[in-house]
């Protein structure tokens, strides 16, 4: 049951100040990502190790690779003058021998597209929560003049206090300056999540393509799936949904009548028709009280180490307004950021990979310090753990990944990159010593999330004999795999 007390979301932590030319405070844990053109390396401060930022390092290649990485700090910079709590924070930037590093703030709770089931999606009150923090935070955004151009769940972050932050800005820009708007004609973004104007190329206003981009991750979010594979006249899917002829059919029936209807207003092909951020804020889906919801997909508050003791069960209420997770008084708690990190695709390097690649070994220890390390883990659905030791498990993945028709590469010990046609995921086996389990973790490398998350059903489903009961209970427990929300509607 839910607490009588329904909270809003924690506001962000503070930001750590970037390293200095003298880096003798900073020390670099690991390489988390490399790209075509840079790598993301963990930073932590040697007096403080929960003091981290993620380090974009970019070698200096031309002057339009310099341009390009210039503009993406200063539209970050230029967010963060003011600051909002919806969108990653620039920390600062750096230029020497021959190398751009740029600092950003880390969210600790992963990546939305982490939280939505395949084919099923989340409950609805969940997912108007994070869609009235994602409208937030393209307002603000918008009111600074910048479009982002990008969005999808893979570029939303989460904190464990369930504040969602817009991140990677790098296909962003300005599209409005000194109150004077221009078209734009850089096609640009994730194809599904595309406005068809972008798709068919030429001209283009900037926010109603993130507008758009909105609408589609409110589908996937709602339904578990998204709607076409592009918004053109080469897609079947689309064209049915211009028509109106396809209502009866997934993923639309999977939605209330509300929703249905906002999203009539959001996802249409008519640039001047479509729904604004003001408007979309007064819709009746976006206002109606789908009652409360216990947030247990992130970690129990026994393991929020920076939590606020003083502070109930984080309980949602789907009659609190939009701006009750607007930041313009800019919460925040008087702790540190903790680590988080969320591996980039396509070289886009906002944030780097996840928690548990700082563990250093492969053994984990839980009756020793490593379990703070084990704590540091993100939650997320992508795991599970088997009856059997590790060499067995590791052949019982390649077996039946190989079935399943993926490409299996060994990068490491206990390591596998396991693709599908543009999906990859790196999946890690980790021996818990005094568990007597092992934990089979899977992430998204390269691709669709709700693809990948698909990938990963299917290897669960092929290994089903092999995995324990017992130690899925053990996860959960811990909080690295989400409990089932429990739903309450208000009388």
């Amino acid at each position: 049951m839910s607490a009588d007390v329904s909270t809003k979301p924690r506001g962000s932590l503070p930001i750590p100040t970037a390293p200095g030319e003298s880096n003798e405070c900073y020390r670099v844990i690991r390489t988390l990502g490399e790209g075509a053109f840079g790598e993301v390396l963990l930073i932590v401060n040697n007096k403080n190790p929960d003091m981290a930022v993620a380090m974009k390092k970019m070698q200096i290649t031309t002057q339009a690779n310099t341009n390009n990485i210039r503009k993406e700090f200063l539209i970050q910079q230029k967010l963060s003058k003011v600051g909002h709590d919806n969108f990653i924070r620039a920390i600062g930037m750096r230029t020497e021998n021959g190398f751009h590093f740029l600092f950003l703030e880390y969210a600790d709770g992963g990546e939305l597209f982490d939280k939505i089931e395949p084919d099923h999606g989340m409950p609805t009150a969940i997912a108007q929560f994070y869609f009235r923090q994602l409208i937030e935070g393209l307002k603000y955004i918008h009111d600074c003049d910048i479009v982002h151009r990008d969005i999808k769940p893979e570029n939303l972050l989460l904190t464990t206090s369930h504040v969602l932050k817009i991140s990677d800005f790098g296909m962003a820009t300005l599209y409005r300056n000194e109150g004077k708007e221009r078209l734009l004609d850089l096609s640009c973004g994730t194809i599904p999540y595309a406005a068809p104007e972008v798709c068919a190329g030429g001209k283009y206003r900037g926010p109603p393509i993130d507008v758009w981009s909105s609408g589609i991750v409110l589908i996937a979010m709602l339904t578990g799936e998204l709607p076409w594979d592009r918004a053109s006249d080469s897609s079947y899917a689309y064209l049915q949904w211009l028509g109106n002829n396809n209502l009866d059919e997934n993923p639309w029936r999977k939605m209330d009548v509300r929703a249905l209807c906002m999203l009539r207003r959001i996802v249409t092909d008519n640039v001047h028709r479509r729904a604004t951020i003001e408007q979309i804020k007064t819709d009746p889906w976006f206002t109606h009280n789908y009652g409360k919801l216990e947030m247990t997909y992130g970690r129990p508050l026994k393991r929020a180490r920076y939590a606020d003791e003083n502070s109930p069960d984080c309980n949602i209420s789907s009659t609190q307004q939009a701006d009750a997770v607007s930041t313009a008084k800019r919460r925040h708690l008087e702790t540190p950021d903790k680590v988080a990190h969320v591996e980039r695709q396509n070289a886009s390097f906002s944030q780097p990979t996840r928690t548990e690649d700082l563990l250093l070994t492969q053994n984990i220890d839980m009756s020793q310090n490593n379990t703070n390390l084990l704590e540091r883990m993100v939650c997320r659905m992508t795991r599970f753990c088997t009856k059997f030791d590790v060499p067995t498990s590791y052949r019982q993945l390649i077996h039946a990944s190989e079935h399943a028709g993926y490409e299996v590469r060994q990068t490491a010990d206990n390591r596998l990159l396991v693709t599908f046609r543009e999906v990859s995921m790196m999946v890690t086996l980790y021996s818990l010593k005094t568990e007597s389990r092992v934990m089979v973790d899977f992430r998204r490398s390269r691709g669709d999330g709700i693809q990948f998350k698909k990938m990963f059903l299917e290897v669960r489903n092929r290994m089903n004999d092999s995995i324990c009961v017992d130690g899925q209970n053990f996860l959960e427990d811990c909080g690295y795999v989400p409990r089932k929300p429990q739903f309450v509607r208000d009388a």
